[in-house]
């Protein structure tokens, strides 16, 4: 019986296997996006304070460049979200000022994304 048991456990066991380490993938990409979420909201928070609203157009490039690349990491997370970050780091790139209200559309306000992370820290 238990060479038949064997049988009958081994392939579920590797199958078991292969969705916890799925699991972990998907956990570790997750992280990742959300540090690159996290990073990419305080620089721009800094940028904003220390600014004192003079226009520092390098720093705004830098900016949209990590908010790209919050966009590609969080893909794993949320499609949407990718989207959202990929509008946020197109305001940055932009010579186009962009009102509050398209700002509050597209949800790429800090409030909105804050509660982005809060959701998928939630989800975890």
């Amino acid at each position: 019986m238990n060479g038949i048991a064997s049988v009958f456990l081994a392939p579920l066991q590797g199958l078991l296997s292969t969705f916890q380490s799925e699991r972990h993938y998907k956990d570790n990409k997750k992280d990742e996006a959300l540090h690159a979420i996290h990073a990419a909201l305080l620089e721009t928070k800094k940028y904003i304070e220390l600014s004192d609203g003079v226009e520092d157009r390098e720093k705004e490039y830098q900016l949209a460049q990590l908010w790209a690349e919050a966009s590609v990491k969080s893909r794993y997370a949320s499609e949407e979200l990718m989207m959202r970050l990929q509008d946020k780091s197109k305001y940055w790139s932009d010579t186009i000022e962009w009102s509050r209200d398209e700002i509050l559309a597209k949800k790429i306000d800090f409030e909105s994304i804050e509660n982005q992370i809060n959701e998928l820290l939630g989800n975890s």
